[in-house]
């Protein structure tokens, strides 16, 4: 740790330099990641006052002991300053602020209106806020009823599908261009709640199947009417407002406050999210709700007019760019009787549920990893558990994977893939040494958070003797070691030639197994991958006329050879470097 003395002293002459203008601030540790991320109309008085002798809480002063360095982004005005912290907030994920945790990408449902012929489409990314020509309907919660429910409207607008038009440009009596649009406008206004109509017809074809005795058609109408009343969400949680409405409600238990927002959209709950933030420790209420509100709806697209909570955001911190819809400001209320009222207590108390679920689970793996420290003999409890896999089809495309568990759960954003580089046959020992040698020479002494306190190693005995040397010989020698082999899901340690006693369906080895399964799930999808892109790149090799160039940019526009099948030729020759004819002799080749 840094004392604040110390550090003022050192940066002295950049504090000085610091510009008194609108900005961001950064504060990093010694490892150089960031842990603090602030806002400040005057940057340079809001960053000297850390250094200072002002008394603050406990977070603070223990922020103010791990700064060992800062960096500034200067902006034209404070409300910019509030929208860079948002999204430097989301991106760093920093320890010492309230942080929204949730690493779900949720899927959208958008329709360029702009097109002549608009498709309905489904992502999980929309790149950027400024594609104001997209009509954005999301997020939802379950991507498996918005893709169900795109299923109903291409049956029942069959020209506006996923992917390709079916009928307009093979069927005899195309659709006209004004005709077109009044279908997507039918589509929208579905989308939008009016799914009456939709859910009338289906519940007929349904009642003609059973009475036909056409059984299984029977069955997949109704599972088609549960997803689109999954997708809208209808429940007895009815709004009677045609407004755009969400329901805030928030619980919170030392350095966590689990939210529970509702979506209302013409008078329907639509959608339910769930949120962790954390850092919220000694933070008020207000100030709790202020970052959830700047943080979730900093991307979003179809914000409600009006947003109802429990406590009074401050909305001087709340960005402008967040509040601003299209004629008028977000409203915020707070109901004292009523409709409202009723929903927002069953937000509060669906938060409250969530909350103790997360405790019980964080109870639950703690149990989980204390005994397995004491079973495998750790020296200290295995919050962070790395485990490897391989994969490989005869020695081809070998490919490793390390998943990390944190605490007992899994942090996708710190997964890595391996291609192995070294070794050409069969080997799947010396596979493995290769993968771990590297990621050990990545390890840095002084960033003890990304040291892993258990390594596992998919694999039996020999797996483990092999990488067992790798470790000894490394920077590291005092990272414990274990593996898990298939065959009655045996647990070994070094030096051991028997397997440690452990019922295969205790909490510990059901956690093991689960690491293992997940190292095994991410390799296999990489091996598949590489596999995807040579057998690709093998296709369009053979065509005359395609050279690295060409094959580069079909890569990136089409990724697989069944989207370049799908493709149309007006769509290929926009690609740079494919003539007409070249495209009339990709699209003759693939489709042999």
């Amino acid at each position: 740790m840094v004392n604040p003395t110390t550090i003022r002293k050192k940066f002295v002459n950049r504090l000085k330099s610091v510009p008194k203008s609108p900005g961001v601030y950064f504060f990093k540790d010694i490892s150089d990641t960031v842990i603090y991320v602030g806002k400040a109309k005057n940057l340079q008085n809001r960053i000297s006052s850390y250094f200072g002798n002002k008394s603050y809480d406990s977070r603070i002063n223990h922020l103010k002991q791990n700064i060992h360095d800062f960096d500034i982004n200067i902006t034209q005005t404070p409300n910019d300053a509030l929208i860079l912290e948002s999204y430097l907030i989301k991106k760093y994920q920093p320890k010492y602020n309230i942080r929204l945790k949730d690493d779900k990408s949720y899927p959208y449902i958008v329709i360029n209106t702009q097109d002549d012929y608009p498709k309905i489409q489904y992502t999980r990314n929309i790149k950027s806020k400024t594609e104001r020509k997209l009509k954005i309907f999301g997020p939802f919660s379950k991507a498996k009823e918005v893709r169900r429910t795109i299923d109903v409207l291409n049956k029942f607008f069959p020209y506006c599908t996923t992917h390709v038009q079916r009928c307009s440009e093979n069927c005899e009596n195309a659709v006209t261009k004004d005709e077109y649009n009044a279908i997507v406008s039918q589509i929208i206004n579905f989308l939008e709640g009016d799914h009456k109509l939709v859910i009338n017809r289906l519940n007929h074809e349904m009642l003609t199947a059973a009475k036909n005795k056409m059984y299984e058609r029977a069955g997949r109408i109704r599972d088609q009417i549960e997803s689109i009343n999954e997708f809208f969400k209808l429940s007895n949680s009815k709004s009677s407002s045609n407004s755009k409405i969400d329901y805030i409600g928030f619980t919170l238990s030392d350095d966590i406050a689990s939210f529970q927002l509702f979506e209302s959209r013409y008078t329907n709950i639509n959608n339910t999210f769930k949120f962790i933030m954390e850092g919220v420790r000694s933070r008020t209420n207000s100030e709790i709700l202020d970052a959830f509100i700047n943080q979730y709806y900093f991307q979003k697209y179809d914000k409600p007019e009006i947003v109802v909570v429990s406590v009074c955001p401050n909305i001087k911190e709340i960005s402008t760019d967040v509040l601003k819809l299209k004629n008028k400001i977000m409203k915020f209320v707070i109901p004292k009787i009523g409709e409202k009222k009723r929903i927002l207590e069953l937000a509060v108390n669906n938060s409250k549920f969530n909350l103790e679920h997360i405790k019980r689970a964080e109870n639950d793996i703690s149990k989980t990893l204390h005994t397995l420290k004491t079973k495998l003999n750790l020296k200290t409890i295995p919050r962070r558990i790395e485990c490897y896999d391989i994969s490989n089809i005869q020695g081809t495309n070998a490919v490793g994977s390390m998943v990390v568990f944190i605490n007992g759960l899994p942090r996708k954003s710190e997964y890595r893939r391996y291609k192995i580089k070294t070794v050409n046959q069969v080997n799947d020992y010396q596979m493995m040494i290769e993968m771990l040698e590297r990621r050990l020479q990545k390890l840095n002494i002084n960033e003890p958070d990304k040291i892993p306190d258990l390594i596992l190693i998919d694999g039996g005995k020999g797996h483990l003797s092999s990488t067992y040397k790798v470790l000894l010989n490394s920077n590291f020698p005092e990272i414990s070691i274990a593996s898990l082999a298939k065959r009655h899901e045996y647990v070994f340690l070094p030096n051991s030639s028997e397997p440690l006693d452990i019922e295969p369906w205790s909490n510990e080895s059901i956690l093991l197994q689960q690491l293992r399964d997940e190292a095994h799930r991410f390799a296999i999808q990489f091996h598949r991958n590489l596999r995807s892109k040579m057998s690709l790149n093998h296709s369009l090799e053979n065509i005359d006329g395609i050279g690295p160039v060409i094959l580069k940019n079909l890569l990136i526009k089409y990724r697989t050879v069944k989207n370049i099948k799908m493709s149309k030729h007006d769509d290929l020759i926009k690609i740079k470097g494919i003539s007409s004819n070249l495209a009339n002799k990709i699209l003759s080749e693939l489709n042999k």
